[in-house]
């Protein structure tokens, strides 16, 4: 069975798993080879591991739609993603890797990272991919999302807080042309 193991990688304190895109699109993961069975093989193309993280989102900069500003609550910005996977034939990837840190961040809140979805008709999942308790802390972790229109993540901030967001690409899976 083809499928793709990463265990012998460690990022941020937390492991890669096995993955691949099932039929429908949908992400799967399991855990690496000899603890479940693995997950299905990719369609389109293999995992692409970068030799070094790409930065394509920092709202401390004022390159970014935020300008500076740290992410409200109640508030989603779309980060354009595909600088990571430009050399791609197709131009497009299916998923990406990202490790999101948020910092400088107030009160209590979390960030949801999808696909963007650019009708707006998709509510948001019902759950975080990254929490935070306190002022001023710093967190990281790692995110498997698919890309949506665009080649776009959102992230959307919510429960009460703000913060800075980075958003750094460690790889992703490639469309491939059919």
């Amino acid at each position: 069975m083809n499928h793709i193991n990463l265990m012998s990688r460690t990022m941020n304190r937390r492991a890669f798993f096995s993955a691949g895109i099932g039929s429908v699109g949908a992400v799967a993961l399991a855990p690496a080879a000899g603890r479940a069975a693995a997950a299905p093989a990719p369609i389109g193309g293999q995992l692409v591991t970068l030799l070094s993280p790409i930065r394509v989102f920092d709202s401390r900069n004022d390159a970014v739609p935020l300008g500076r500003r740290k992410l409200r609550s109640g508030e989603s910005v779309a980060v354009t993603v595909s600088s990571a996977f430009a050399d791609t034939p197709s131009g497009f990837a299916l998923s990406v890797f990202v490790n999101c840190t948020v910092t400088q961040t107030e009160g209590s809140g979390y960030l949801v990272i999808r696909g963007s979805d650019l009708s707006g008709e998709i509510p948001l999942p019902q759950t975080s991919n990254i929490n935070w308790s306190a002022p001023n802390q710093t967190v990281a972790n790692l995110v498997l999302s698919t890309v949506g229109g665009e080649s776009a993540l959102e992230v959307h901030c919510d429960g009460g807080g703000a913060t800075h967001v980075i958003i750094d690409v460690l790889g992703y899976v490639p469309y491939v042309l059919p």
